[in-house]
This record gives structure tokens, C-alpha cells and sequence, in this order.
């Protein structure tokens, strides 16, 4: 069950119950744990990965992230891995993680996590290089603690994007069409081929889905058998065909690039690979973003001198960002809480040794000890007691 929940997004009420059902139609007789049972285990667990004794090596490579959460706390994750161990022919899962610091701060300051990264690094030794995005605390930390920072390849390509296209008239008219399409064609005949919706927040790594509509429709358009009305309707977006088709292939590349680095890391070899996708590029905002990336790739291999391969990508910690927010979203109002120890829990391997010392060895008392340390009082906790003495007051009348 333990499992089930850390490797699905099964909610812990419905873990419950879908073990009410396989006791029921498969006849065990066990006895079903409940939800608070379930969330006390990953709780045990997140403890345990935590308090693990990591061995000291002259070859970590971390991932730090800091995540905005709910109220005004932030979210400080330090994930690990022993260079020596990174597996190059695939990308990283959680099983190759080790889940060294999770910590909560109304703030984190560049001089806050180098002191966070200096205790770290007394205890598992020398720190290699740190993959990272490029928020000004963790850029500020790793200049402090004169630590290599290696870009996270999302971001940087992320940003490469957003500096291609930001003054772009005619893409910022496309985007604007697709809104305005939305809003127009949601109730009618036609809102089968309603555009994608577009996000507020990281619009330029999730440009793929724009133009894949895009293209489809210019595809519809040069059909003899489409839909006379569905093309009629859409005909006017045939004035950003160039631009449709040039950017598609501009976010494949980048696609790909992506998929090599992640997979393989990044070498010279892997470097070469990724220049040679754009052999066939003639246009000149693609030109411009090779030159980016080779720049980038460039700076990355010498700035970690000696090596055959790095790791340039951070998905993985961005990932369990993702599980814990789906975890926590049905209770968003209440912020951060001890529910943070399913991050380190997520590096569990299942192993019946481990999971066993977990769920003996750590006891209620020490989950109770961490939240003190690090949660304090929640955004629930707070509001409750602020707002014990509200709604109707009852008044004392005396009769005479």
C-alpha cells in the first residue's frame, strides 16, 4: 500500500478503499488500513530517507530547487547523487536519488543555502558541481560556496525561447488569435477544434502543444476532404503558415536535444549530436538558437574540466515538486506541513528491509520533532487560532 501511493496519484482515501475492494473480491481477510495509517507510513518513510548516512565522496553532484508554496513559506529540496553511480544510457529515476535536505523558510537568500550547502558538504564531502535553474538565491549560493553550477537544460532552453520570440509582433499575434479562438468557439459547432489552452506561468516551455494545433490545422486546410466550414472558419490563420511551420520545427529540435542530453548527458560527443540536428535549418531565428545552444553547451563542458559526461538536467526534482503539489492539492489552503517528508520518501527502493526498519525504527514522536523544527505552525494552525473567537458570540443577559 505504501507503495501504491508513492508510485501512483492515488489519493490516500482511495488506497483505503481500493484495498476494501481487493480484500472483498479476492477473499484475504486482511485487515484494511486506514487513510491516516497510509499517510503516517509515508511519513515514516520520508524520516527514515532522511536520516540515512550517506558515504563521504569527492564526487556528489546535487539538485537544488526552491518552490513557492501556498501562504509565504518556500520549499528548500537538495537531491543527491554519487557521480560514479549516474547511469548515462538513461535518464535519472528516483530509485538513483538520494533525498539529502527537504527544509521550509519564509525566505531563502543566497547566504541561506550556502550555509545549508557548506553543512551538507561536511557530512557526504566534496560537492562536484550542482544542476540547477537559474533563480538569483541559488545562482547567489553556488557563487559563494565557489561551486560549478550547471544550468538545468529546460530552463536555459526555456529562456533561449522566450528571448527569440518575446519582441515577436507576429507571434504575440498568433497567441493572441489562438486566445481569442477559445473564447469565441467554446460553445459553438466548432469547439471540437478549439486551440490549446495556454498557460500563465513557464508559457515558453510549454510553446509544443501551440504550434502541434498549428500545423494540424494548416494540414486541415490543404485537405481536399476536410470540412468546407471548419476551414472556411480557420482559413485566416493560413497569414501565420511561416511562422507555424518555422517554430514547429524550432521546438522539435529543441525536443530533441532535450531527449539526448537527458538520456545520455552531455559530452562533446552528445554536444556534436545535438549541433548536427540543425544541418537542415535555413532560417534565421533557428540559426540564432543554435548558436545559443552551442554557446550553452559549450560553457557547461568546460566549466566541469575533465569529465566525459555531466548531468545537465534537474527533471527529476522537478517531478517530485509535481507529485508532493498533487498531494497536497486537495487541501491548498493549509500550506506547508509534514506532508513535506514525501519527498524524500519518493527515493525509497522497497526494499522489505528498508521498508521494514522504516515502519519499526521511526517513531511518532520524531515526525512530531522534524514538523516542530522545520514546519512550526501551518497556515491551518494559524488560521484556527486567529480566528477561534470569530462568528457569533453568545451574550450574558441577567434578569431582573
Amino acid at each position: 500500500m505504501l507503495s501504491i501511493k508513492l508510485t501512483t496519484s492515488a489519493s490516500f482515501r482511495a488506497i483505503s478503499k481500493i484495498m476494501v475492494l481487493v480484500n472483498l473480491y479476492l477473499d484475504l481477510n486482511i485487515k484494511t488500513p486506514s487513510h491516516v495509517s497510509i499517510l503516517l507510513w509515508v511519513k515514516k518513510m520520508g524520516i527514515y530517507q532522511l536520516n540515512k548516512v550517506h558515504e563521504k565522496s569527492d564526487d556528489w553532484t546535487l539538485m537544488v530547487d526552491e518552490s513557492i508554496e501556498f501562504g509565504h513559506e518556500k520549499l528548500l529540496v537538495i537531491l543527491g547523487i554519487r557521480e560514479a553511480n549516474i547511469d548515462f544510457s538513461r535518464a535519472l529515476n528516483y530509485n538513483d536519488m538520494k533525498c539529502l535536505k527537504v527544509m521550509v523558510s519564509c525566505s531563502w537568500k543566497g547566504e541561506d543555502i550556502k550555509k545549508v550547502l557548506d553543512e551538507l558538504s561536511l557530512k557526504i564531502g566534496t560537492i562536484k558541481y550542482v544542476v540547477a535553474d537559474m533563480g538569483n538565491s541559488i545562482k547567489r549560493a553556488l557563487k559563494l560556496s565557489s561551486i560549478t553550477h550547471i544550468q538545468d537544460i529546460n530552463h536555459k532552453i526555456s529562456w533561449f525561447i522566450k528571448e527569440l520570440y518575446k519582441d515577436d509582433e507576429i507571434f504575440t499575434s498568433y497567441t493572441q488569435r489562438l486566445a481569442f479562438l477559445r473564447g469565441a468557439l467554446c460553445l459553438s459547432s466548432m469547439s471540437h477544434i478549439l486551440p490549446p489552452q495556454q498557460r500563465a506561468h513557464s508559457r515558453y516551455m510549454n510553446l509544443k502543444p501551440l504550434f502541434d494545433w498549428g500545423m494540424a490545422i494548416l494540414q486541415m486546410l490543404d485537405s481536399e476532404t476536410s470540412n468546407s466550414l471548419e476551414k472556411e472558419k480557420m482559413l485566416h490563420l493560413r497569414e501565420y503558415e511561416t511562422l507555424i511551420r518555422q517554430t514547429h520545427q524550432l521546438i522539435g529540435i529543441a525536443n530533441r536535444i532535450q531527449e539526448i542530453l537527458k538520456n545520455n548527458g552531455l559530452s562533446e560527443q552528445t554536444k556534436g549530436n545535438c549541433l548536427n540536428l540543425f544541418d537542415c535549418v535555413t532560417d534565421t531565428r533557428a540559426l540564432k538558437f543554435k548558436d545559443m545552444i552551442e554557446g550553452y553547451l559549450t560553457s557547461m563542458i568546460n566549466s566541469v574540466k575533465g569529465d566525459n559526461k555531466i548531468l545537465c538536467s534537474s527533471d527529476i526534482l522537478e517531478s517530485s515538486f509535481g507529485k508532493y503539489k498533487n498531494y497536497i492539492s486537495a487541501n491548498n489552503s493549509i500550506g506547508i506541513t509534514d506532508l513535506a517528508l514525501s519527498r524524500p520518501a519518493f527515493t525509497n527502493k522497497f526494499e522489505p528491509e528498508n521498508v521494514k526498519k522504516a515502519m519499526e525504527g521511526v517513531k511518532v514522536e520524531q515526525i512530531k520533532q522534524w514538523k516542530t523544527d522545520y514546519i512550526g505552525d501551518t497556515q491551518l494552525t494559524k488560521r484556527r487560532e486567529s480566528l477561534k473567537t470569530g462568528g457569533r458570540k453568545k451574550t450574558l443577559t441577567t434578569k431582573i
